[in-house]
């Protein structure tokens, strides 16, 4: 694909770029999920493009460090962005979350920090407008989850999906 197709899926919200992608699911997390209303953002992980000219060592945390304004908590979120479910070998529905070395490394920052790590999944076509969103703690997840688990973990559903 030519650069004007791939600037027109960055426009419509189609690009399949997964730093494209995470980036938009990123912000629609911390402006609509962790609203600045409700919670305080202590730390963001710095982008991709940022990362490239030199790498910072904290980007190996997950992406967000928020503290809650109510009862001062802190807690860490990493933000993922699926389209959608697959089947595995096994022929059973499942979101693939994670790869396993990653799930191990948020469960280290969970260890380290004395701070709950949660991942914050999007489900659906345009990471601006996530169809599902859930919020699954690392101690309870696994790199594929299926969709019984899913249901268990959504925190908010598009009344337009």
């Amino acid at each position: 694909m030519g650069f004007f197709g791939e600037l027109l899926e960055d426009v419509t919200g189609k690009s399949k770029r997964p730093e494209i992608k995470g980036g938009r699911f990123e912000n629609f997390v911390s402006k609509e999920i962790f609203t600045d209303m409700l919670f305080d953002l202590v730390e963001m992980t710095q982008d991709f493009d940022s990362n490239k000219e030199r790498f910072e060592e904290r980007s190996m945390n997950p992406d967000f460090l928020f503290r809650d304004k109510r009862t001062k908590e802190e807690f860490w979120i990493e933000a993922k962005y699926r389209n959608g479910l697959f089947k595995n070998t096994r022929g059973q529905l499942v979101c693939e979350i994670c790869k396993p070395w990653q799930l191990d490394r948020y469960k280290e920052v969970e260890k380290t920090s004395g701070k709950k790590v949660y991942i914050c999944l999007g489900i659906g076509e345009d990471p601006r407008y996530p169809e599902t969103v859930h919020l699954i703690s690392v101690s309870e997840a696994y790199p594929q989850l299926f969709q019984s688990k899913l249901k268990e973990t959504l925190l908010w559903r598009d009344s337009n999906a």
